[in-house]
Protein backbone atom coordinates (compact mmCIF):
# COMPACT_ATOMS: atom_id res chain seq x y z
CA UNK A 1 0.00 0.00 0.00
CA UNK A 2 0.90 3.29 -0.81
CA UNK A 3 0.89 6.58 1.71
CA UNK A 4 0.86 9.68 0.62
CA UNK A 5 3.71 12.02 2.10
CA UNK A 6 1.21 14.62 2.58
CA UNK A 7 2.61 18.59 2.78
CA UNK A 8 3.61 20.71 5.87
CA UNK A 9 1.91 23.78 6.20
CA UNK A 10 4.36 25.21 5.00
CA UNK A 11 4.94 23.13 1.90
CA UNK A 12 1.17 24.04 1.47
CA UNK A 13 0.89 27.25 1.84
CA UNK A 14 4.29 27.50 -0.90
CA UNK A 15 2.28 25.35 -3.28
CA UNK A 16 -0.94 27.91 -2.97
CA UNK A 17 1.51 31.00 -3.47
CA UNK A 18 2.97 29.65 -6.15
CA UNK A 19 -0.42 28.64 -8.21
CA UNK A 20 -1.80 31.68 -7.32
CA UNK A 21 1.11 33.81 -8.42
CA UNK A 22 0.94 31.50 -11.83
CA UNK A 23 -3.12 32.34 -12.35
CA UNK A 24 -2.05 36.41 -11.95
CA UNK A 25 0.92 36.19 -14.27
CA UNK A 26 -1.48 34.18 -16.79
CA UNK A 27 -4.40 36.27 -16.46
CA UNK A 28 -2.31 39.79 -17.03
CA UNK A 29 -0.62 38.05 -20.20
CA UNK A 30 -3.66 36.98 -21.25
CA UNK A 31 -5.75 40.68 -20.63
CA UNK A 32 -2.60 42.05 -22.62
CA UNK A 33 -2.86 39.93 -25.70
CA UNK A 34 -6.56 40.27 -25.76
CA UNK A 35 -6.57 43.67 -26.16
CA UNK A 36 -4.29 42.87 -29.35
CA UNK A 37 -6.93 40.61 -30.33
CA UNK A 38 -4.71 37.29 -29.81
CA UNK A 39 -4.67 34.27 -27.04
CA UNK A 40 -1.53 33.48 -25.20
CA UNK A 41 -1.42 30.06 -27.37
CA UNK A 42 -1.50 32.07 -30.70
CA UNK A 43 1.41 34.45 -29.18
CA UNK A 44 3.28 31.74 -28.04
CA UNK A 45 3.16 29.78 -31.65
CA UNK A 46 3.91 33.20 -33.46
CA UNK A 47 7.14 33.68 -31.15
CA UNK A 48 8.83 30.70 -31.66
CA UNK A 49 8.10 30.78 -35.65
CA UNK A 50 9.35 34.65 -35.47
CA UNK A 51 12.34 33.57 -33.81
CA UNK A 52 13.22 30.30 -36.39
CA UNK A 53 15.02 30.85 -39.58
CA UNK A 54 13.12 31.75 -42.58
CA UNK A 55 10.02 32.28 -39.91
CA UNK A 56 8.80 28.52 -40.05
CA UNK A 57 9.24 25.11 -38.89
CA UNK A 58 7.96 21.91 -38.99
CA UNK A 59 5.22 20.50 -37.12
CA UNK A 60 6.63 18.20 -34.38
CA UNK A 61 9.58 20.51 -33.71
CA UNK A 62 6.66 23.23 -33.32
CA UNK A 63 5.13 20.81 -31.08
CA UNK A 64 8.73 20.26 -29.09
CA UNK A 65 9.05 24.10 -28.40
CA UNK A 66 6.07 24.62 -27.25
CA UNK A 67 5.93 21.72 -25.00
CA UNK A 68 3.03 20.42 -26.52
CA UNK A 69 1.16 17.43 -27.97
CA UNK A 70 0.60 16.97 -31.65
CA UNK A 71 -3.48 17.22 -31.27
CA UNK A 72 -3.45 20.55 -29.20
CA UNK A 73 -0.74 21.94 -31.40
CA UNK A 74 -2.30 20.98 -34.78
CA UNK A 75 -5.99 22.08 -33.74
CA UNK A 76 -3.97 26.02 -32.80
CA UNK A 77 -2.53 25.48 -36.15
CA UNK A 78 -5.58 25.11 -37.81
CA UNK A 79 -7.64 27.63 -35.80
CA UNK A 80 -4.44 30.36 -36.65
CA UNK A 81 -4.80 29.40 -40.28
CA UNK A 82 -8.17 30.31 -40.44
CA UNK A 83 -7.27 33.52 -38.69
CA UNK A 84 -4.42 34.36 -41.69
CA UNK A 85 -1.94 34.13 -38.30
CA UNK A 86 0.13 31.03 -40.24
CA UNK A 87 0.23 28.80 -42.74
CA UNK A 88 0.59 25.17 -43.59
CA UNK A 89 3.39 23.73 -45.93
CA UNK A 90 4.46 20.59 -47.36
CA UNK A 91 7.84 19.74 -46.55
CA UNK A 92 9.51 18.97 -49.43
CA UNK A 93 11.08 15.45 -49.53
CA UNK A 94 8.25 14.29 -47.08
CA UNK A 95 5.17 13.96 -47.86
CA UNK A 96 4.07 13.30 -44.24
CA UNK A 97 5.77 16.30 -43.37
CA UNK A 98 4.10 19.73 -41.92
CA UNK A 99 5.43 23.17 -42.19
CA UNK A 100 3.42 26.07 -40.72
CA UNK A 101 5.04 29.45 -41.63
CA UNK A 102 4.39 32.56 -40.35
CA UNK A 103 2.36 34.93 -42.39
CA UNK A 104 2.92 38.53 -42.95
CA UNK A 105 -0.25 39.08 -41.27
CA UNK A 106 1.02 36.86 -38.08
CA UNK A 107 4.19 38.74 -38.20
CA UNK A 108 2.23 42.24 -37.85
CA UNK A 109 -0.41 41.03 -35.38
CA UNK A 110 2.97 39.74 -33.33
CA UNK A 111 4.90 42.91 -33.83
CA UNK A 112 2.08 44.41 -32.53
CA UNK A 113 1.25 42.80 -29.47
CA UNK A 114 4.95 42.32 -28.65
CA UNK A 115 5.72 45.45 -26.53
CA UNK A 116 2.37 45.48 -24.35
CA UNK A 117 2.88 41.65 -23.83
CA UNK A 118 7.03 42.44 -22.82
CA UNK A 119 5.49 45.80 -20.76
CA UNK A 120 3.15 43.45 -18.97
CA UNK A 121 6.04 40.92 -18.21
CA UNK A 122 8.18 43.61 -16.80
CA UNK A 123 5.71 45.28 -14.35
CA UNK A 124 4.14 42.11 -13.43
CA UNK A 125 7.23 39.81 -13.16
CA UNK A 126 10.77 41.23 -13.54
CA UNK A 127 9.97 44.47 -11.40
CA UNK A 128 9.08 42.87 -8.55
CA UNK A 129 11.74 40.60 -8.42
CA UNK A 130 15.54 40.89 -7.66
CA UNK A 131 18.68 39.42 -9.18
CA UNK A 132 19.10 37.09 -6.42
CA UNK A 133 15.36 35.72 -6.86
CA UNK A 134 15.56 35.38 -10.43
CA UNK A 135 18.79 33.34 -10.19
CA UNK A 136 17.40 31.41 -7.56
CA UNK A 137 14.05 31.04 -9.89
CA UNK A 138 15.95 30.31 -12.85
CA UNK A 139 18.15 27.49 -10.59
CA UNK A 140 14.85 26.25 -9.33
CA UNK A 141 13.25 26.48 -12.93
CA UNK A 142 16.06 23.89 -13.82
CA UNK A 143 15.71 21.13 -11.48
CA UNK A 144 12.26 21.41 -12.21
CA UNK A 145 12.40 20.99 -16.17
CA UNK A 146 15.15 18.72 -16.21
CA UNK A 147 16.24 16.88 -19.65
CA UNK A 148 12.63 18.83 -20.94
CA UNK A 149 14.76 22.24 -20.84
CA UNK A 150 17.17 21.34 -23.98
CA UNK A 151 13.70 20.27 -26.19
CA UNK A 152 11.97 23.88 -25.38
CA UNK A 153 14.72 25.64 -27.08
CA UNK A 154 15.19 28.62 -24.32
CA UNK A 155 17.64 31.31 -25.48
CA UNK A 156 19.94 31.43 -22.16
CA UNK A 157 18.91 28.37 -20.94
Amino acid sequence: MNTARWLTDEEQSLWRMLLAANRKVDRAIEESLNADDLTTPEFSVLVSLSEHPEQKMRLRELCASLNWDRSRTSHQITRMERRGLVEKQRCEGDGRGVLVALTREGERRLQQAAPAHVGTVRSVVFEKMSEEEADALRAFSKKVLGPDLQDLHIPGA
